[in-house]
């Protein structure tokens, strides 16, 4: 057994990992399975996180004809690995790096969504949001208010934009979807 395989069965072992996610892990190039394995000890990846990566890495691989090594040596992925940040944020950041490359339109989207909301103006008393991954085409308009006037004049506020189809512009994009 080669060093990589050694490594692998190692690492699964430490985090119980079954025997197909481990099978489908080590049936990539040698290459492939080390170039993820120091990401998934860095990450201390569980048996669900490293199927999510399975998966996303397989899926870009398929799609744009690239190795997985490849992809998880991009800058977008290693930076996050590379900061002093804690287990957590550098599995946060990763993943999102990693569904940004598996999922351009929805990122980019997401993206557009952000600073059409960001471009309403409406003041911290406002806050529109969307659904994770865009699931769903509704948004949430929250109004923080202490007084009857606050309200009266944050609708007002909304209104104007209706009005002016600034808010138009929010619905449009996700119509995209």
């Amino acid at each position: 057994m080669s060093g990589i395989a050694n490594s692998l069965v190692t690492y699964a072992r430490e985090k119980h990992l079954s025997t197909p996610t481990l099978q489908r892990w080590q049936s990539w190039s040698e290459e492939d399975q080390a170039a993820l394995l120091p990401i998934a000890r860095e990450l201390q990846l569980n048996e669900n996180q490293l199927r999510d990566f399975l998966d996303w890495l397989e899926e870009i691989v398929a799609r744009d004809g690239v190795t997985i090594r490849g992809v998880l040596g991009r800058p977008e992925l290693q930076h996050p690995l590379e900061t002093k940040l804690s287990r957590n944020d550098k599995l946060k950041a990763v993943k999102d790096a990693l569904r940004k490359l598996r999922y351009p339109r929805l990122s980019q989207l997401e993206d557009d969504l952000r600073a059409a909301i960001k471009a309403l103006d409406l003041g911290n008393r406002v806050r529109v949001s969307f659904p994770a991954a865009l699931e769903g085409n509704e948004i949430t308009i929250e109004i923080k208010a202490r007084t009857s006037e606050e309200v009266r004049d944050t609708v007002l506020q909304l209104q104007q934009k209706l009005e002016d189809g600034s808010l138009q512009r929010v619905f449009d994009l996700l119509d995209e979807i």
